[in-house]
This record gives structure tokens, sequence and C-alpha cells, in this order.
């Protein structure tokens, strides 16, 4: 009943994982450092999607260099050659969230909601087959993926059902996706990569080109309508390069397209634009992307300096403390480092918002001084930041490379999950606010 290439590969993975539960102590050390930074850095992963952690350290984890997998391959010299190329193709693996598009005696289709790709998964064993076919046309999973032979692929990893979900809540589903799975946005689709990295790098032209430099620091207060004239002035670029008339309204806008002023405005007003803005989703019919709207954030709208670094590669960043931390270290030579000074450092090497592309900047503007204060916050004298920055950084949770931007471009369908989202959480709101009908006439209690 079951294909003998998916038998076999259901049992090559299990030897896989096996040769990780009870591989050597820098296996283990390996395996507990990756699983400790991935719940560090993603603590709302649920117990299903923890369980599925040892099954990404076999593709992503490193020993000394080197993957489980790849030292599983080295170590089963056995293994014939057909197995060989099977196991070493698994270096494709990735996480997905998948919806069941249909359901087989012996396997399913599944579509990566991220890049709208069609898989066709066939089952390994009769417990998947047991486990998946209660599975439902519509039901959303997150599940990794792994390449068999030709379009065929198979899960050999636990899968986490997310069940029938609307829009506004896919919409979630997604976002949260997205934090947690940022390695594997568009791990199928190289084109929709390229594309929201190619996004990132046109934002930093354009901060620096409306902002004058790539740092800028101001109150929340003016801030945040800087951030929205910035965002007003690249609308009005895209929709001026793609022929559309920038001086229309979202009225105007949404008529020309059958849609009502009320949708055009209730979308507006979630994005953060107003109502005389143009959509920015219009010059799109004929892009693969779309670009992400950027705020200032919330919680830093009544604060007293705010700091937004743009940076082509590690996106946008808004800090309310850098402004502080730069004066507090460029002043080392003139003022005694107090002990608030040492909690406050010692703090900002903790903040996650202080990522390692900031200490990189402070420590290239000013390598003496930032010295000298990790010196006294660590209590190392001998702590050299052209060696042991780096080091730190890592021991701090913070990715010396950084994953893609949230301000990175996205692809069409996922847009427009968003806007149908909002669209659909708006209309609910409205029905909410609408006083109850009174049982009467052509009515029914």
């Amino acid at each position: 009943m079951f294909d003998p290439l998916f038998i076999r590969a259901g049992q090559l993975w299990r030897s896989l994982i096996d040769s990780i539960d009870v591989g050597d102590q820098n296996i283990s050390r390996a395996l507990e450092t990756y699983t400790a930074r991935q719940i560090k850095r993603n603590p709302q992963l649920d117990s299903g999607q923890r369980k599925l952690l040892v099954h990404r350290f076999a593709i992503e984890g490193q020993i000394d260099n080197q993957t489980p997998l790849e030292l599983f391959l080295a170590d089963r010299v056995d293994l014939e050659p057909i197995d060989r190329e099977l196991v070493s193709s698994w270096q494709r693996s990735f996480v997905g969230l998948l919806a069941i598009v249909q359901v087989y005696p012996n396997g399913l289709e599944v579509r990566n909601w991220l890049t709208a790709k069609h898989y066709r998964i066939q089952f390994a064993d009769l417990e998947s087959q047991t486990a998946m076919t209660r599975l439902k046309v519509g039901d959303i999973i997150i599940a990794q993926l792994s390449p068999v032979v030709g379009i065929d692929w198979g899960i050999f990893a636990p899968w986490v059902s997310l069940g029938r979900l609307g829009k506004p809540k896919l919409a979630v589903a997604v976002g949260a996706f997205r934090q947690n799975y940022p390695h594997y946005l568009y791990p199928d689709a190289r084109e929709l990569l390229d594309a929201a990295w190619e996004s990132v790098a046109v934002y930093h032209d354009r901060f620096v080109e409306f902002f004058g430099g790539d740092e800028i620091t101001l109150s929340g207060k003016e801030l945040e309508p800087r951030i929205a004239a910035f965002q007003t002035w690249m609308v009005d670029r895209q929709l001026a390069a793609a022929g559309i008339d920038g001086n229309k309204s979202l009225e105007e806008l949404a008529a020309d397209n059958g849609a009502s002023a009320d949708e055009a405005h209730s979308i507006a007003t979630t994005l953060g634009l107003t109502d005389t803005t143009p959509s920015q989703e219009q010059p799109a019919t004929a892009e693969k992307m779309i670009r992400s709207n950027v705020q200032l954030p919330p919680q830093f709208k009544q604060v007293a300096a705010v700091t937004a670094l743009s940076h082509p590669y590690w996106g946008q960043m808004f800090l309310p403390d850098y402004d502080r931390l730069k004066l507090l270290i460029t002043n080392l030579d003139t003022i005694p480092v107090t002990s608030g000074d040492i909690t406050f450092i010692d703090k900002s090497l903790k903040d996650p918002q202080m990522n390692a592309f900031v200490w990189r900047r402070l420590a290239s503007q000013f390598p003496q001084q930032l010295q000298t204060a990790l010196c006294q916050t660590l209590n190392r004298s001998d702590f050299d930041l052209s060696t042991d920055l780096d080091p730190l950084l890592t021991k701090l949770h913070k990715y010396l490379e950084p994953d893609l931007p949230d301000l990175a471009s996205v692809p069409i369908h996922l847009h427009e999950l968003f806007q149908s989202a909002v669209l659909e959480v708006s209309k609910d709101k409205v029905k909410a606010k609408l006083p109850p009908k009174k049982a009467g006439f052509g009515t029914k209690n």
C-alpha cells in the first residue's frame, strides 16, 4: 500500500533523529544550545512546535561547522548510493504553514501559504496515514517538508494542526509564522526572497534620500509625523512610477475599482494611512510584491528621544535608548562611569532591540570608548572589542546575521489576505456597534 521509497525514507529519517538522540556530548550540547536559543528567541512556540525542534536541528544545527545530517552521512558509510542521495536532498527540507488542498488514501496535496506553491505528500507508514487522513480540506498545519522524489515530498517530523481558520485568524497565523520561522519565509521561491531583500535595500536608499542620512533622533511626538510623511512620499513615488494619479483620494481610487468609500477608509485607518492618501496596493497588479507599511510603534510616541536607524540589510530600527547610550559612551573620557551607567549599559546589552548591527555600529564609531564601557560593565579588564564582541553578542542570543526585516515587501497573495482580514474585522466591529433590531413586523425573534 505504501510506496517502498517512502517507507525507506521514513526509516532513514528515524535513523537520522536517533543519531541525534544517542549522539555524543558535542551533539547533545549543540542540540541544547540550539533549542535554548530558539525558545529564547520565540517563547511563544507551543509544545507541538517545540517537539519539532530536534527535527529542525537535524537540518539547521551546527557541530564544528557541520550539520547533524552531514555527520550522519559521514558516519553511515554503509548507505547505498540511492539512500545517500535521498538523505542529502533533505538539506532542502523546510518548515511551512500549509493548507490542506486534497486528502488522498495514500497522501495529501498541500499549499504553502507563504509562497502559494503546491506539494504532493505521500505517507511513509500506517501511523502517519492514520494521523494525517483525519485532516480536512481547508485545515492549516505547521509541518516540516522533506523532498523524496520529483514533486513528491514527505512529512516525517511532528506537525501541528491549527484547524480551519477564517481570514483574520489566518492572517494572525501568517504573522506568527513570520516571527517564529524567519528562515522559512520563501525557501521554495527564490524570486520572492530576492525581491523581499531588494525591497529592504530600496527602503534604506529612500530613507537616506528623505532624511539626509541613515540615522535620525527626534522625540516620539516629532518622529511619528515625519515617518508618516516619509511613507506618503514613498507611496507618491511608487504611484508616479506606475502611472497612477497620486492626486486622487482613496475614495476616488476605490470608486475606480468598484469598492466603497467605507471599505477604503477602513483599510486605510488600519494601515495607518489617511483618507487622502492613495492606497498603496493600487500599482501592485503588475508586480509580485507589495511594500509593507512602517509606523512608529505606539509605545514610543511619548518618548523624549527615539532614534530611527536604517540599514540596507538589517532594515529599520526604532531605538528609544540609543541616543542616551551613544552620549554616555562618547563622554567616557570626561565623565566618570557610575553604577547607574553600568546598569544602563548592561540593560542595553540584553535588550533584544539592540541587535548585533547596533553594537557593531557603535564599535566602528567609538571603538576605544565602547571597549572601556564594556570592560567596566562586564568586569573584564581583558575584554578586547575586536575579538570578543561577536562572541559576547552570540552569548546574549543576538544573531550576527539578520532575518528578513518586517518592513520587507510581501507577495501579493499575502497582502491581499491581510487586506481581506482587515476588512472583515472592520465590518465585524461595525456590526458590533449597531443596536440590536427590535422584534416586530417582518422580523424574527
